[in-house]
């Protein structure tokens, strides 16, 4: 039997709602996946960082894109593949950092707030870190307590996220014994011979018990696209 205009119209309706339906699900477990394939990128870096494998960190980097950057605490601006595999393999070279015995490096990253454009190529997100560190002096062992935010941009290459604006902001990085109000900083990577960076320093402030301190930027906004 035929269907009548009205039932014809009705059909049609209901069709184009489903329709539309299933693509904002579609969309939904395409943002869903891309947050946590962007998550999992960035355990990835924690854990190779924990491990010492400092010379795989530049494989987590856009390795076809231009404008490749990483800074962390005062390094300043390394541009390009090549100047950050130099950084991982030169300023975090494993046997000058004396991974001996008693050695421990750990910078956790957590609350994440990861924005990601509508067509799944772009990110960007922030991440708490806070870290513990023991290393080797002359005159013993050294333990300290570290805070800090990493701030990435994030880009898909050959459908897979990887790193292409890099950033870490440390808060402190103290002493176990003196705290973060007494001595926030006991080392920098911009005293290391070894650190010959692109450009500059960006951004370097960390904790000072003589302002307040709020560690920008915040949440970043959703994209317009």
């Amino acid at each position: 039997m035929a269907m009548t205009l009205e039932e014809l119209e009705i059909t049609v309706k209901h069709l184009e709602a489903e329709t539309k339906q299933l693509r904002e699900q579609v969309a939904e477990n395409a943002f869903a996946k891309d947050y946590v394939q962007i998550w999992k990128l960035m355990s990835i870096y924690s854990h190779l960082y924990y491990l010492g494998r400092y010379s795989e960190v530049p494989g987590l980097f856009a390795q076809k894109t231009e404008g490749v950057t990483m800074e962390i605490e005062d390094s300043g601006v390394y541009e390009g593949v090549n100047s950050i595999k130099r950084f991982w393999t030169e300023v975090f070279d494993v046997e000058r950092m004396q991974r001996t015995p008693g050695w421990l490096a750990v910078h956790m990253t957590v609350n994440p707030v990861i924005e990601i454009n509508k067509k799944g190529t772009e990110a960007r997100g922030i991440w708490h870190s806070h870290g513990f560190v023991s290393m080797v002096r002359d005159d013993g062992y050294l333990q300290t307590l570290c805070m800090g935010k990493y701030i990435v941009d994030y880009i898909k290459e050959d459908g897979q996220w990887k790193f292409y604006h890099f950033s870490y902001r440390i808060a402190f990085m103290c002493p176990y014994e003196k705290g973060w109000v007494e001595e926030p900083i006991t080392a920098a990577i911009g005293d290391n011979p070894a650190n010959r960076p692109d450009k500059p320093t960006t951004y370097h402030v960390p904790y000072s018990r003589y302002r307040i301190n709020t560690f920008e930027p915040g949440p970043f906004e959703p994209y317009d696209n």
